[in-house]
């Protein structure tokens, strides 16, 4: 399982940066090409669709988690429901952080069994599980 979880994490990750870099590419190209006097706003544009991928990426389990139904996962909490965007933010967030995101997974990362979980999913009450 914990293969399954870091490949989710990567499909989740490339979900998130692709469309967003290909619309940033996609717009600087027209501005480039047809607005040229438009051509100081890139940076804020690309500022925007920074903002918009972390987004995504922070709310990538509200409803379960999108790359994990793939591989017959689903992230939960105690009650059975979905995290939410709370939730997800939550869970999420430390992930960000340089070196919390290592301290947040270590335990996943260091291989100690089948149903280990981060710090943070423990604080959150939200568990993976596996779809059958």
């Amino acid at each position: 399982m914990r293969r399954a979880r870091l490949l989710a994490l990567f499909l989740d990750v490339l979900l998130c940066a692709v469309p967003a870099d290909l619309l940033g590419l996609g717009l600087t190209w027209a501005i480039w090409r047809f607005f040229p006097s438009a051509r100081a706003a890139i940076p804020a544009l690309w500022s925007a669709v920074g903002l918009a991928a972390t987004a995504a990426f922070l709310l990538r389990d509200a409803g379960g988690g999108r790359a994990r139904r793939w591989l017959a996962m689903e992230a939960r909490r105690a009650d059975g429901r979905p995290p939410g965007a709370w939730g997800s933010i939550r869970r999420n967030a430390p992930l960000l952080l340089p070196f919390w995101n290592l301290y947040d997974a270590w335990p996943l990362l260091a291989g100690g069994g089948e149903d280990v979980e981060r710090r943070t999913d423990g604080r959150t009450g939200i568990r993976m599980l596996r779809i059958t």
